[in-house]
């Protein structure tokens, strides 16, 4: 059983490298975490140990933890898991959501435009680094509440994890500038059709909406690691180059 300390030790170093802030192969150090969580070092091996048996971190005989690294092949079968688990979630969250959840997603929905539209604002339709982590932030909210409408225990949290595990490995979590106003505009109209689906009860619609949510993302993901090698992302090429004013007034 974690301890309170350790479960806040694990939410931050979680929250790091779903942010990109510990990148895959990065050493973790008990002493310099512990130091800048605010812990002692116990609860940090508690969260380290949590979070490898979750398989974000690896443990190397003789040297230590260290946040793992992942093939292209092992990323394209985690997308595969979620492109099976999150339909059916989607199914059952439109069957069971509330009024509450659905305005909730509404709000979260209306928070990621006004990033796009700051993103989109910005000189070169780039996020920087705060924009790109409230934007993952905001997205990773909105899963949150779908799953947790599903109102399946089990299935919720394995489909959690099959997302965060995809967040931390993908390159899009790392590079600010791989979060533009183009590509993020296509995430926000596919939140506001699911978003659509769940209100009207539309279970089927829900299903394919998030299959083909988790593809695209798939394909973005897979395409930028081809295009470097599996390490550092380059410039933005999967969205069409459209104005920025175009993209803030089309309709979802």
């Amino acid at each position: 059983m974690i301890t309170t300390l350790g479960r806040k030790a694990y939410d931050e170093l979680r929250q790091m490298l779903v942010q990109g802030r510990l990148e895959p192969g990065t050493q973790l150090v008990n002493r310099k975490l512990a130091e800048e969580i605010g812990v002692s070092m116990t609860p940090i091996r508690e969260a380290v140990t949590r979070l490898a048996s979750e398989g974000l971190v690896e443990y190397v005989p003789g040297a230590g933890a260290f946040v793992r690294r992942i093939s292209r092949q092992e990323l394209a079968e985690l997308y595969d898991v979620r492109e099976a688990l999150e339909p059916v979630a989607a199914s059952h969250a439109a069957e069971h959501a509330t009024a509450a959840e659905i305005a909730e997603l509404r709000a979260i929905a209306d928070d990621s435009f006004r990033l796009i539209r700051a993103i989109a604002e910005s000189a070169d339709g780039h996020a920087n680094i705060h924009q790109m982590t409230e934007w993952l932030e905001n997205d990773r909210h909105f899963h949150e509440v779908v799953f947790q409408a599903s109102r399946n225990r089990w299935l919720s949290k394995i489909a959690a994890d099959m997302k965060l595990l995809a967040f931390g490995f993908s390159p899009l979590s790392r590079v600010p500038k791989l979060v533009t106003a183009s590509a993020a505009v296509l995430t926000w109209r596919s939140h506001r059709r699911l978003i659509r689906a769940l209100a009207n009860r539309d279970a089927a619609a829900a299903a394919t909406i998030i299959q083909e949510h988790v593809r695209a993302g798939k394909r973005a993901v897979l395409a930028r690691l081809e295009a470097t090698g599996g390490t550092r992302p380059a410039a933005d090429t999967t969205a069409p180059r459209r104005s920025r004013r175009t993209l803030l007034h089309e309709g979802p």
